[in-house]
């Protein structure tokens, strides 16, 4: 799995801040290719960003450090809708298929955290699509959720539920089972946030060597000491301009439980051994979309 953070809203990628130059001795010839040694004259950006793997954790392993308690995985898993308006009608016209077209909204202290699609022609929706990850949601947070009609015109409230601040025995339970005022039930997934584990790192290769272009907040990376703008001199003991591209996506993809050593030199100046254990990470949905 490759963590890609959304791009801004307005659609633009967000601007990296441009590598100091590391210019290599010309007796090292560039070959631009993922199987050929980085270590030439010159200072070429080969690839603008890459990120190292992450991947589900196993069962035996235990996460350290632990899911924060301001983030949950959310999903709604389910919900049921009266067959008929409060006043008996039907929610369609015979010829729109007389079901609703259900879809749902979940509110943190009165502000939209996500909606679903629109489900047609149901009174079980189940939004298999989603939306379901991680979100900041602190144990004083109140939710809401709001289960509405889709209506070509104006869309109509089917049922609304205030959840209030959520209680230790349904967020030990992992799940929040809520009837709707105006008829019907919803069922909303709500556990502690689920882990990738990795080395929660982004790097830049320029032509014989490697920076650290950012990390994850608080991963294991961070933890260990790499900050952005850092450049990695040896990995595993190997000198990076010795590397073929390939050699370094392997190696930082697949860290062993022990812990890969990288020789780093920071922007200040000073050069240090880092070993950066895999660890978990806890992706924010905001920032990098569903994780399951």
């Amino acid at each position: 799995m490759r963590l890609t953070p959304a791009p801004a809203k307005n659609g633009a990628i967000l601007a990296r801040r441009k590598r100091r130059a590391l210019c290599l001795p010309a007796s090292l010839k560039l070959l631009a290719a993922g199987g050929v040694l980085l270590g030439a004259g010159g200072c070429s950006l080969l690839y603008p960003e890459l990120e190292s793997r992450l991947h589900a954790p196993p069962p035996d392993q235990e996460l350290h450090p632990p899911p924060p308690e301001d983030v949950r995985w959310v999903r709604i898993v389910g919900a049921r809708v009266p067959e008929r308006t409060r006043d008996g009608r039907a929610w369609d016209p015979p010829e729109g298929g007389s079901l609703p077209d259900p879809y749902a909204r979940i509110l943190v202290n009165g502000v939209e955290l996500f909606r679903t699609a629109v489900q047609s022609d149901t009174v079980e929706p189940t939004w298999p699509d989603g939306p379901s990850g991680n979100f900041r949601i602190s144990p004083e947070d109140r939710l809401r959720v709001e289960v509405w009609e889709s209506d070509a015109l104006v869309d109509k409230p089917i049922g609304v539920r205030d959840i209030g601040r959520p209680t230790e025995a349904q967020r030990a339970a992992g799940e929040i089972q809520v009837a709707l005022e105006g008829g019907g039930s919803l069922t909303l997934a709500f556990q502690p946030a689920h882990a990738r584990i990795g080395l929660g790192l982004w790097y830049q290769v320029y032509s014989g060597s490697v920076f650290i272009s950012r990390t994850v907040e608080g991963g294991p990376a961070e933890r260990a000491g790499l900050r952005k703008g850092d450049e990695v001199l040896e990995i595993a003991g190997r000198p990076v301009r010795r590397m073929t591209i390939d050699e370094i996506r392997g190696a930082l993809d697949s860290a062993p439980r022990a812990g890969l050593v990288l020789l780093v030199k920071h922007e200040a100046g000073a050069t240090e051994r880092l070993r950066v254990h895999p660890g978990p990470i806890y992706p924010l949905f905001e920032r990098f979309g569903a994780v399951e």
